[in-house]
């Protein structure tokens, strides 16, 4: 079907229609930009959204519990949602290059066929009308002329019957008659010569000129409808391509769900929170009769100790006081606080419990120990090309590796010095003598297989076994530390519900019926378990602990319960607290 035959004498409808349609291209654009942009939106709110619940660092992640699975299950909720909004971008982008931008094409190129088409239509029709309009010229000539020659005609009759004129006016009237006659005889093959013209012209113009014009324009109106469809199934097609992975991140937040497993869970918090610690005891009856006895006969000097005397632990006042800082105090509220903020550990993190700090520990001693093997593997691998270097000149100068030997050996030392270091933490809380950071050891304190590989480190330019003294000042700040700070302290009382080593709750000489045995070095003091030797100074920094000094012999009169503290006495009477790890232990 044609335009230019089913609707020829229909060209201004034909240019209002292609102008609706080109304004109809325009409109689904603006469509398209707008759906392109609530596309971009929504993907940077989903962004946005994902970002905000995404943990910031892995050990917040740690700390604030995505070590579950329901909460590793949201972070890949979250994770999933994030790529759902990376395919939301996806639709805008497509929208905007496959469509948007191609429609703005096709607008562009609809105007300018248009009005080039246009155009010719109006020069076609401007021709046809020239022709017409010298058609009607030309009649209106012949139509002229032929009443002329009429005229002429009735003139020269009227003449020539008239017997009474003379004959020169006959002879002009008849001259005159045949020139009118000749003029209308031309007007009228000029107006026969004009009309088969325009008549030819006619022709062409509603048989060939217009209907080329309005071929063009269908063409034209039909391409931009192809195209249109076309864009609808590129906006379809923009969807339909991410349905499969928008699906996928679905069934990523399925599989998230599915993953939760409450079991595992559970064993986690356990792993998590566990103490270590044992629930606390009955309470035992006090005899309240027996205890006004005891308190007779302590307060009327038969002991020869002063009543509340902090440096003995007789009587059944300091007992009750241990009982309510022993295992009872681990549920108070400040203990609580303490072990449950992991921001505010401190370096050897004596505010966790047992178990906690364990593990803890056990993972600065894997983090140094990796360290170290990674430097002692750089340190070889220096040595080699030292070596290498020494055999052949050429290749290099073999004093240049030795700055970067000193700045390895330098890295060594910082390393073992902090691998010791948490190495005499572990010992101590597992019960062993050990020494902290840079303090010599003994025979019988733990060792580390990194630190006895002498081989490797030998070559190292710095000495890695600091001075006593440099020690000793490092333990006496550490000590201070623990002492005012840690729930392990002598004050504090955790970890320090026995006061002897037999298992009861009273010292070795109250409430004994025995008469062998050895009775103490003096009235109202505690035995002597053995003596030691104190190898670093160490002072006092909080009640119930003592000073010493380097050197200074004192008598053990309760062993290290696993707090890292031993109780000794100094000068005869000076009893208090000291770091274990500060005495030399007799091996037997």
């Amino acid at each position: 079907m044609s335009w230019g035959i089913e609707i020829w004498d229909q060209y201004d409808v034909i240019e209002k229609h292609t102008q609706f349609g080109i304004e109809f291209v325009e409109k689904f654009q603006r469509f398209a930009k707008e759906r392109s942009r609530i596309e971009q939106e929504y993907a940077s709110s989903l962004r946005k959204l994902a970002k905000s619940f995404t943990p910031k660092k892995k050990s917040e992640n740690h700390e604030n519990g995505y070590t579950y699975s329901w909460s590793k299950g949201f972070s890949s909720v979250v994770k999933e949602v994030n790529d759902l909004a990376g395919q939301h971008e996806l639709i805008s982008e497509t929208l905007t290059s496959q469509v948007i931008k191609a429609s703005d094409e096709l607008v562009k190129e609809l105007k300018l066929d248009r009005r080039k088409f246009l155009q010719e239509g109006q020069k076609v029709q401007s021709a046809l009308n020239a022709s017409i309009k010298s058609l009607e010229q030309t009649k209106k000539n012949y139509e002229s002329s032929y009443k002329a020659s009429e005229h002429a005609k009735q003139k020269y009759s009227e003449a020539d019957a008239d017997m009474n004129l003379p004959r020169v006016q006959v002879d002009k009237a008849r001259a005159n008659m045949n020139t009118k006659i000749q003029y209308c005889e031309d007007c009228k093959n000029e107006y026969i010569l004009q009309l088969d013209n325009t008549n030819t012209h006619q022709r062409n113009h509603y048989s060939t000129n217009m209907p080329q014009v309005f071929k063009q324009l269908q063409d034209m109106d039909e391409h931009r409808i192809d195209t249109l469809a076309e864009f609808y199934r590129r906006f379809a097609d923009a969807h339909r391509k991410v349905i499969p992975i928008i699906g996928k991140c679905l069934d990523g937040m399925t599989a998230a769900g599915n993953s939760v497993n409450h079991v595992e869970d559970s064993k986690s918090v356990i792993e998590r929170y566990k103490s270590g610690l044992n629930p606390p005891g009955d309470y035992e009856f006090e005899d309240l009769g027996k205890k006004d006895d005891d308190n007779t006969s302590t307060g009327s000097g038969g002991s020869g100790t002063p009543a509340g005397y902090r440096g003995t632990l007789s009587g059944t006042g300091r007992r009750k006081e241990k009982k309510r800082k022993g295992l009872i105090g681990m549920f108070h509220k400040s203990c609580r606080q303490c072990w449950c903020r992991p921001d505010e550990n401190k370096e050897d993190f004596s505010d966790l419990p047992p178990t906690q700090r364990k593990k803890k520990l056990q993972q600065k001693i894997d983090e140094y120990t990796d360290k170290v093997n990674q430097q002692m593997k750089a340190r070889e691998a220096m040595n080699k090309m030292k070596d290498v270097y020494t055999k052949n000149p050429a290749m290099g100068d073999p004093n240049s590796i030795d700055d970067q030997l000193a700045k390895n050996g330098k890295e060594l030392d910082f390393l073992r010095t902090e691998l010791q270091k948490y190495e005499g933490y572990m010992a101590d809380l597992e019960g062993h003598n050990s020494t902290p950071t840079g303090t010599p050891k003994s025979s019988n304190r733990r060792k580390s297989k990194v630190l006895d590989d002498e081989n490797t480190y030998a070559t190292s330019p710095v000495s890695s076994v600091t001075s006593p003294s440099t020690a000793a000042s490092q333990r006496s700040s550490m000590s201070s530390q623990a002492a005012s700070t840690a729930p392990t302290s002598p004050d504090t009382g955790i970890g320090d519900t026995s006061l002897n080593t037999t298992g009861s709750g009273y010292p070795p000489d109250e409430f004994s019926d025995s008469e062998d045995e050895e009775p103490t070095q003096q009235s109202g003091l505690e035995k002597v378990l053995f003596r030691c030797k104190a190898l670093y100074d160490f002072q006092a920094t909080s009640e119930g602990s003592i000073g010493m000094r380097a050197g200074e012999m004192l008598d053990v009169i309760e062993r290290d319960s696993g707090d890292g503290w031993t109780k000794a006495r100094r000068g005869g009477n000076e009893e208090g607290y000291v770091p274990t790890s500060y005495l030399e232990i007799p091996s037997s």
